[in-house]
């Protein structure tokens, strides 16, 4: 049996024959920048979020970068951002010319709410969240803090497509929470496009315009202030296909959420693993991975375990083989500051991502979960011998 990690097709997909049409249409116009797709995405996607604005973009760095500076925080001050997450949420604050105070993650992998108000200082000014793994983050303590200390709030939503959280008995979106938030629509995303696309989304007007206007050059501000501005456009055949694949996501999620149920009942009697929690906190999780921790004679196993399942047909991955503080890079960038991050630097060495997504079924999970068991088996038997 072949599981693979990750399904990018979409042949298959009742909606590739509409995108054909609507490609068809595209090119017939010869509309390829800023077409009628566009706009109909913005809108559809920000009322999916429950926001007003959205602005698309060219990929998920990009909406970073641009966010943050369309924020106009103090020249030189600090944003916080966790660890454990890809280095684009910190290559876009130092591209920014800001200083990146990396700190720990806490047990669900996200950003450690006692990590951040430790790294709190005078020149403080904004805090990026990343909703890890598809996990929302402890917003209610994030925006506490943020009230206290008067700091913006930047959601890196990439891999929270959908994740919701209670708020005020409220139940609200992931990206729908801070000053301004971004999204990546990479092909291997809840909602994934077929190249590179992304977008930024804000209840602000204000922040809105300014983002649209730096993402195009800033050719239509009418600002007293002036940025440069740059070209990050979504691509218009992006757009489109986004749009005709938005209307699937809340039952792709909810698919999602089904194997990560039969993954926890499947996986719960293996002592040597750490399964994925859902904190009290969290209303829905979306499970853009489904990840896993190894412990007790499985740690420092993880390669070899690797190998085996792949011997066996099973894709897995490492979501992140290195946490921020440890590459190289960021480490030893002038602006980056590094707070103790005991959590990550013991997680990186011992996560595993199993495949998850609309391509796994039941079948898929029992066969990798019979397929880790005789790795244990076997790596138990050639210890007794």
């Amino acid at each position: 049996m072949e599981v693979k990690f990750l399904d990018l097709t979409f042949l298959n997909k009742p909606y590739f024959v509409p995108f054909l049409e609507q490609m068809q249409d595209i090119l017939y116009q010869s509309s390829f920048i800023n077409g009628e797709y566009n706009a109909i995405f913005e809108k559809n996607f920000a009322k999916f979020i429950g926001v007003e604005n959205c602005i698309g973009v060219g990929n998920g760095t990009d909406a970073l970068e641009i966010a943050i500076k369309a924020l106009n925080l103090p020249k030189g001050s600090h944003i916080i951002v966790p660890a454990n997450t890809f280095k684009a949420s910190c290559e876009a604050i130092l591209n920014m010319g800001y200083k990146a105070v990396i700190i720990d993650c806490d047990e669900n992998y996200n950003i450690s709410i006692k990590s951040l108000k430790s790294a709190i200082t005078p020149q403080t000014s904004a805090i990026l969240i990343v909703h890890l793994y598809g996990r929302i983050c402890d917003m209610l303590s994030i925006l506490e803090v943020a009230r206290n200390y008067n700091l913006a709030i930047i959601e890196d939503c990439s891999q929270a497509h959908g994740a919701k959280i209670k708020i005020d008995n409220e139940v609200v979106c992931a990206g729908s929470i801070g000053d301004i938030a971004t999204f990546s629509f990479y092909p291997s995303k809840n909602l994934g496009a077929i190249g590179d696309a992304g977008c930024i989304v804000t209840q602000s007007s204000f922040l809105s315009n300014r983002c649209r206007n730096i993402a195009n050059h800033h050719q239509d501000s009418k600002e007293k202030l002036q940025f440069i501005g740059r070209n990050s456009r979504l691509d218009h055949l992006q757009a489109m296909f986004l749009n005709l694949k938005l209307k699937d996501l809340e039952s792709h999620n909810q698919y999602r959420q089904n194997l990560a149920n039969y993954y926890q009942e499947t996986l719960q009697e293996i002592e040597q693993i750490v399964l994925p929690e859902i904190p009290t906190y969290s209303y829905q999780c979306v499970w853009h991975l489904y990840v896993i921790r190894l412990q007790k004679e499985l740690e420092g196993k993880r390669e070899e375990l690797q190998n085996f399942l792949q011997q066996n047909g099973i894709q897995t991955h490492i979501h992140y083989p290195q946490n921020l503080s440890k590459i190289k890079e960021i480490r030893m960038h002038i602006n980056t500051i590094i707070n103790p991050t005991p959590n990550a630097n013991h997680w990186d060495e011992n996560i595993l991502s199993l495949p998850i997504g609309i391509h796994i079924t039941k079948e898929h999970i029992i066969y990798i979960a019979e397929k880790i068991q005789a790795f244990i088996a076997n790596l138990s038997q050639r210890t007794k011998s």
